[in-house]
């Protein structure tokens, strides 16, 4: 974020402050959410087929793949993936099925390609650039050759330090993931945030919708309550600053180190430094940017009422003491114990649905951000989202 915002988002800070006070903060306008929307099957399998499938996903951190051969395997969104660096140093993401019978090439969750990747049915065998280098009698084959038969490769790009992947070879050439991030390079521009190298990695399966782990992340209102025995005191009660964008919202989280401030020249003023950043990439990724370090959480559905949350801490480099690793493990449990309260509420609201789903929730003005977000899912099932 550039200078100047920083300056008018912390200016906007203190004026919130004044008109909290004077309870002139919210315009009172409630809106429902059908709790249908976190509990059909029908729902699930088009927001799958379409939401996960079809636009950009955050699939892990392009540090986690330090050298050439190097992979991890994607199958969440449904489609088996591979995500390899080649010789070339390039990033590159291809369905892990052999051209010849669609065999699945490689089966451990990650690893290392020495030299070439060879189909275990009939030794078909590609290059880490997806190349197809060799077919075991070749003589039975005609018009079989590297131009017809290499890796179907999928769009994928190294962004902010991770990687995103377009899962459906279908949708290959149609995002400019620059224009897509757009409203998050005018967030995170500015900023420094050094090599992020991957540290801390967190996979877990949570018996709730994915949408509601998003929601979670989209309003600070619950923030004293939810979260009153751990981050709920260092932050301001209620002060979140809700962006709408286009696409990817965002919200600052103002702490309350973060009125020092007020007494210093403008040109001092470090957004970082006085409150987080939270920035949900559409569909399922969360980043929150800290003072000093990113925190990153992907959310994939299992089924209706279940999903699988993938998270790692990006820091600016590798820590190589103890005291380094003492000093992220505890941001990184610091960050846990609060998101897992989030958690738990997600949870018990699913439970509540699962038993009765003919009923609305009621969002409130300081809630705006999750109405937003369910247009986008909307917006997305209909074709309408990015034309």
């Amino acid at each position: 974020m550039k200078k100047e915002q920083q300056i008018e988002t912390i200016k906007s800070v203190f004026s919130a402050i004044e008109k909290q006070k004077n309870k002139e903060d919210a315009d009172g306008i409630t809106y429902q959410i059908d709790a249908e929307r976190y509990t059909s099957k029908e729902r699930l399998a088009k927001e799958k087929e379409v939401v996960f499938k079809k636009y950009p996903i955050v699939l892990g951190a392009a540090a986690q793949l330090k050298n050439a051969g190097d992979y991890f395997l994607h199958d969440l969104t449904g489609i088996p993936i591979m995500v390899i660096k080649g010789k070339d140093g390039e990033i590159r993401a291809f369905l892990n099925m052999c051209r010849h019978r669609g065999v699945r090439l490689l089966e451990e969750e990650e690893g290392h390609v020495k030299r070439n990747i060879v189909c275990p049915y009939h030794a078909w065998s590609y290059d880490t650039a997806g190349c197809l280098k060799g077919v075991f009698h070749p003589q039975g084959f005609d018009g079989v050759n590297a131009d017809t038969h290499s890796l179907i490769e999928l769009d994928s790009w190294v962004r902010l330090g991770m990687i995103f992947v377009v899962p459906d070879p279908k949708s290959k050439g149609k995002f400019d993931i620059d224009e897509w991030l757009q409203e998050v390079y005018a967030i995170t521009e500015g900023f420094e945030f050094g090599d992020m190298h991957p540290y801390h990695y967190t996979t877990g399966n949570l018996a709730c919708n994915w949408k509601l782990l998003v929601d979670g992340g989209l309003e600070g209102y619950h923030f004293k309550i939810a979260h009153a025995k751990t981050i709920g005191p260092y932050f301001l009660d209620n002060m979140s600053l809700n962006v709408e964008n286009r696409l990817h919202s965002s919200i600052i989280f103002p702490k309350r180190a973060l009125k020092k401030m007020e007494d210093a020249p403008p040109v001092e003023w470090e957004l970082r430094k006085g409150a987080n950043i939270l920035l949900h990439i559409f569909p399922s990724t969360i980043i929150l940017i800290e003072p000093d370090h990113l925190m990153v959480v992907c959310s994939f559905p299992i089924d209706e009422k279940t999903t699988q949350s993938k998270s790692f801490m990006l820091v600016p480099s590798e820590p190589t003491t103890e005291k380094e690793k003492k000093y992220w493990d505890l941001n990184a449990n610091i960050f846990w114990n609060a998101i897992n309260e989030d958690n738990e509420m997600a949870i018990l609201q699913q439970q509540s649905f699962n038993g009765y789903s003919d009923t609305t929730m009621t969002v409130g003005s300081y809630e705006k951000l999750l109405v937003q977000f369910e247009y986008l899912v909307d917006a997305a099932l209909e074709g309408k989202l990015w034309q």
